[in-house]
């Protein structure tokens, strides 16, 4: 009778083993394919967003060296000769390749210097750049080199596409004397998205805001991508992240993401679309590949599992019932007695696993319990504290604020996130308290005093201010803290 149990355990055990085995081989195939196809459109939006911040970031550079070089001494002096400025010019042209062609005009738009003697003479007042840039700080879409495309070299045998980057040349007494323009070649943004595209065996599309190609693959620039497939313009017209998989014809099939450009900092973009896209089969070839492997292992593991469970459930079935006894009381939370003098087997390792684990258990609670009080009452501490603090990032943006801070200043926190803390500036310290406030902070790490700030209403109003410097194990500051009170 005995015998008969034992065989009857045993092939139950053997069979059970083997279908558990083949089931969960199955069912993790399936939530691998699922979970790549998620982790791929993932990885595809944020490649999407990576694009945007690389030509964000390198428009933002073109922005300033225009914004730097119109400023200098060179330029803004009419004592400066024009073989100085255009010597100065020309230089910049040929450290800086992304620069095609940079032209100094004069207000009535007649071009008194160009790079390499390009439209010198030529006026240009009917170009947008001109009377923008007689106005401000002007940064121009892409559009067609127009003007210079005879002029200019093109190695590349691709069309030549330009964005302009002008600011007034304004001398020291106001005087606006000119507009220093580049025309910014766009060779360097198809050379950017290339590498990347090679980079990540994929395809990327870069979209103007009314979904003209600026930059894409197989000849599709200057189409619009509602030319090149109806569905994808569909699904993709809204500004947000997101990534589908989608027939681009009736024939191909892509995992397909995309993202709009915010701009950064300075430079406010032009809401320019990165889609990015990658046939179904490069980008679950994974998936593909493991579905064999998972059916081969889930078949080998069964039978192993089956010959084992059948060997082994004799031997183990009695210590197994009394670790049964300890999972059940651990599970009801009933007191748990281990058991003394356990053998060195599997079982025997196995009970005493569980009972460090249910000691590292126990003590971990405690441990979490005591972690979570300690940050609940910093939390409490900082957010009912009677001085108002804030707390910025090293580039000194606010990143957290108290309650005291708003009910002194007025302001919310998604009033003042990201914002520099000059927004409560009153203008009555001069610029040269901010230094020694800022040399002082650099030297000793801390600065504390009186000083005069504007409410959100726009009231005076005065505080005790102390700022911190709080730096990482290396010594860089991470972030700023500042504490203040208006009691004086």
């Amino acid at each position: 009778m005995k015998n008969s149990f034992n065989l009857k355990f045993s092939i139950l055990v053997g069979i059970l083993t083997f279908v558990v085995a083949i089931v969960v081989g199955f069912y993790s195939n399936s939530i691998s394919e699922k979970y790549l196809e998620i982790n791929s459109g993932e990885s595809l939006v944020k490649l999407s967003k990576r694009v945007n911040d690389i030509l964000d970031r390198e428009m933002l550079e073109r922005y300033r060296e225009i914004k730097f070089a119109s400023s200098l001494p060179i330029m803004t002096s009419e004592k400066s000769t024009i073989d100085e400025k255009r010597e100065f010019i020309q230089k910049i042209k040929d450290n800086y390749n992304h620069h095609e062609w940079i032209g100094y005009a004069l207000p009535d738009g007649t071009v008194e210097i160009g790079t390499n003697g390009y439209l010198e003479g030529k006026n240009v007042r009917a170009r947008p750049w001109l009377p923008h840039g007689l106005e401000g700080p002007y940064i121009g879409d892409v559009h067609d080199a127009l003007l210079l495309a005879k002029l200019l070299p093109n190695n590349s045998g691709e069309p030549i596409y330009f964005s302009d980057v002008a600011f007034p040349v304004i001398n020291n007494e106001g005087k606006t004397l000119g507009v220093l323009c580049t025309h910014l070649t766009w060779q360097w943004t198809r050379d950017v998205i290339r590498s990347i595209q090679k980079d990540n065996n994929v395809d990327i599309f870069l979209l103007s805001k009314d979904g003209l190609i600026l930059v894409g693959p197989d000849n599709t620039e200057r189409s619009n991508i509602k030319d090149i497939s109806l569905r994808v313009a569909e699904t993709f017209k809204d500004d947000e992240p997101l990534y589908k998989t989608v027939n681009w014809d009736e024939e191909t099939k892509y995992l397909t993401a995309s993202s709009v450009s915010s701009g950064f900092e300075e430079y406010k973009g032009f809401s320019w679309k990165v889609i990015v896209r990658q046939p179904i089969d490069k980008a679950f070839k994974t998936a593909n590949d493991n579905t064999l492997s998972i059916l081969y292992v889930s078949l080998i593991a069964g039978f192993l599992g089956a010959l084992l469970g059948i060997i082994i459930s004799n031997i183990i079935s009695t210590p197994l019932k009394k670790l049964s006894v300890i999972v059940d009381n651990l599970r009801e939370n009933k007191n748990v007695e281990f058991l003394q003098n356990v053998s060195n087997d599997e079982i025997g390792k196995l009970h005493n696993a569980i009972e460090n684990l249910y000691k590292s258990l126990n003590k971990e609670s405690k441990l979490k319990e005591s972690a979570e009080n300690k940050v609940d009452l910093s939390l409490r501490i900082f957010d009912q504290a009677l001085e108002g603090i804030i707390i910025t990032d090293n580039k000194n943006n606010i990143i957290l604020i108290n309650k005291a801070f708003s009910e002194i200043t007025g302001y919310k926190m998604d009033e003042v996130y990201g914002k520099n803390p000059s927004i409560l500036a009153s203008k009555l310290q001069d610029d040269e308290f901010y230094r020694n406030m800022w040399d002082r902070l650099k030297i000793d790490g801390k600065w504390d005093g009186l000083i005069k700030n504007r409410k959100k209403d726009g009231t005076i109003y005065e505080e005790y201010l102390k700022i911190s410097s709080l730096k990482d194990a290396n010594g860089q500051i991470i972030n700023y803290l500042a504490t203040f009170n208006s009691g004086f």
